[in-house]
């Protein structure tokens, strides 16, 4: 009998051996003539694909380029197959951030890194290769470190953290599903079959009628995704688990091949960034609840009397310390009551508490920190470069144009803090040092030739972003409560070259505050120094005509000369000279700022007269 049982399996086998014959022969006749490549097709398991690689030869077989179907999640980069010797190349690996959202891979840290360390040296040729894909979290990036090893890198780059939460589901059923689909796509019979039916990259981009999209990711796009979010702790706790061990097999993929790892920490926006979901712990009492938002409601309508609206924010907290924003309105409160240090407190709370988790935990911000310490691996803390630069240590949109994207000059931050890490460690060493002139011209010259449509762009892609996020039901919380808040939105509208609304907004702000003239030409020193000059041109502008003191007003002209000197518009220059100054040298200590940028001011225009 038990003879009789094993003849059956294996007749059986045999059987399916022999009908899946055909099958096998045609796909190794695919794989011989390189039919149905698997780039051929857009990428089902939303970029995730440890079977597709990142980067593939061209048809000369001289230089790796994106592969098509990844081009949905990453940008075109391209490097040569084999490096030059004078050739020092860097690979970034990680999500939008790294990719320069809402811009684009042109503006991302790892460029300014590039453009810095090329123009310090004299023989080596520095080149970053940005590996950033939309909504990859650390997990996804083992394939993508993997990969890019085999490369000849001399430096990798990771900044990850932010995109961790992007899937609502375990982690052990995202990847075991996402590598049988994958495994399944890499056969070139089902690639072959999905071409047929108009899933190749081309059909995708006729049936679309536009470019490749650039928004895809993992979750955010589907109309469940807001909504699927809950009230789920042990899920953010297996999340983090997995994040930790990402981290440490990248760590060890980087030991085994000798390659030098540096760790960015990255930030996120605190205080113009609500949290996009708040939920009451499930088991709290129906009439803890019903308190709670009674209370809330309550404070609500207080808005306007901090005081008042703090106690009854206080009396939420004895009920439930777990309600996110909570704790957004109570930084706020204590802002207004110029209590900086508790507000950033809260603020820290609530981005930690938010049900829809789309900032890096302050968990897995020790947990870099401790990997890197560690395991001695340089980090660059980009989150304190920012936060430093930030009114309290308290990030806003002056440094983030939404929830976790730096603005360009945070890019630009984020990349001078890097050189100075790779230098310190002697990973790189550069020929010559830059003063604030070089950084000026290295900024704006490059800025300059960037298409007109770049920046408003990025406007579009940020409202793809709050509209998912449902930011039209928060308005409220955003409603900016002091001076800073009003020309943060300024700074946001500028960054976007949506000059328009700024005027308006600024127009809004003198009547609400009376004279702001300074704090606004500090805003137009800060594009100044940036290398967006028109930028800054626009607010100087927008200030000769709003301001009758004549002390403001010297310092708002003599802005406006070096701002006119910087883009090469000495005429305007030379205008002001004639006559606003009267042809006579004229200098205070509130200048200072502004001549650093062309110290020789006054020997300059009066070469012309």
């Amino acid at each position: 009998m038990l003879v009789a049982n094993k003849k059956k399996v294996v007749f059986s086998l045999l059987a399916i051996c022999v009908g899946l014959m055909p099958l096998a022969i045609l796909e190794g006749i695919f794989r011989a003539f390189n039919i149905a490549s698997p780039d051929q097709v857009v990428d089902t398991s939303s970029g995730f694909s440890g079977h597709q690689p990142l980067f593939s030869l061209n048809r000369d077989e001289t230089t790796y380029v994106t592969t098509r179907n990844r081009a949905l999640y990453f940008g075109d980069q391209s490097f040569e197959a084999i490096k030059p010797k004078d050739t020092y190349r860097m690979f970034f690996l990680g999500g939008s951030t790294v990719r320069g959202r809402p811009f684009a891979v042109d503006t991302a840290f790892a460029k300014w890194v590039e453009l810095e360390l090329n123009h310090r040296s004299n023989s080596t040729a520095y080149q970053s290769v940005n590996c950033g894909g939309l909504s990859y979290a650390s997990f996804r990036l083992q394939h993508i470190s993997k990969e890019v090893l085999t490369y000849k890198p001399d430096l990798l780059v990771l900044a990850s953290g932010h995109n961790e939460f992007l899937e609502n589901r375990t982690f052990d059923q995202a990847t075991r599903q996402t590598e049988v689909r994958s495994a399944l796509e890499s056969l070139r019979l089902v690639v072959w079959l999905r071409s047929l039916i108009g899933q190749d990259v081309e059909s995708f981009k006729e049936s679309t009628g536009q470019e490749l999209p650039e928004n895809v990711t993992a979750r955010l796009d589907e109309e469940s995704g807001y909504a699927s979010y809950h009230w789920d702790p042990e899920w953010k706790r297996q999340v983090t688990k997995q994040y930790k061990e990402s981290l440490q097999r990248i760590i060890e993929q980087c030991k085994s091949s000798n390659i030098p790892l540096v760790f960015v920490c990255l930030g996120s926006n605190l205080r113009d960034c609500p949290p996009f979901k708040s939920e009451l712990p499930p088991d709290l009492a129906t009439k803890d609840k019903q308190d709670f938002h009674s209370l809330f409601a309550q404070a609500t309508e207080l808005a306007d009397q901090p005081e008042a609206a703090l106690n009854r924010y206080e009396q939420c907290l004895e009920i439930s310390d777990q309600y996110a924003l909570l704790h957004f309105r109570l930084g706020r409160t204590l802002e207004q009551l110029g209590e900086s240090q508790s507000a950033r407190h809260h603020y820290l709370l609530a981005k930690d508490l938010d049900i829809c988790p789309l900032r890096l935990s302050e968990q897995m911000d020790n947990i870099q920190r401790a990997l890197a310490q560690q395991h001695n691996i340089p980090l660059v803390d980009a989150r304190n470069t920012l936060e430093s630069a930030s009114a309290d240590k308290i990030p806003g949109y002056e440094m983030y144009v939404d929830h976790v994207h730096p603005t360009l000059h945070g890019h630009q931050m984020i990349a001078r803090a890097i050189v100075d890490e790779l230098m310190e460690h002697k990973l790189v060493i550069p020929h010559r040092n830059l003063d604030m002139q070089d950084y000026q011209y290295l900024y704006h010259n490059y800025i300059d030739s960037l298409p007109l449509a770049f920046f408003s762009n990025g406007s579009r892609r940020v409202n793809w972003l709050e509209n998912w996020a449902r930011r039209d039901m928060q308005l409220f919380e955003l409603e900016p409560f002091d001076l800073r808040g009003s020309l943060a939105i300024v700074h946001r509208q500028l960054g976007f070259s949506k000059f328009e609304d700024a005027y308006y907004e600024l127009d809004k702000t003198l009547k609400q505050y009376g004279n702001i003239s300074l704090s606004v030409l500090k805003l137009a020193l800060t594009f100044q120094r940036h290398g967006q000059y028109q930028v800054a041109r626009s607010l100087l502008e927008w200030l000769r005509e709003n301001e009758s003191d004549e002390v403001l007003l010297q310092q708002i002209q003599y802005a406006r000369m070096i701002n006119a000197e910087s883009m090469d518009d000495r005429g305007v220059a030379i205008l002001i000279y004639d006559s606003y100054f009267d042809r006579l040298p004229f200098e205070v200590q509130a200048n200072a700022a502004w001549r650093e940028f062309i110290p020789d001011i006054w020997e300059r225009v009066k070469l012309e007269n």
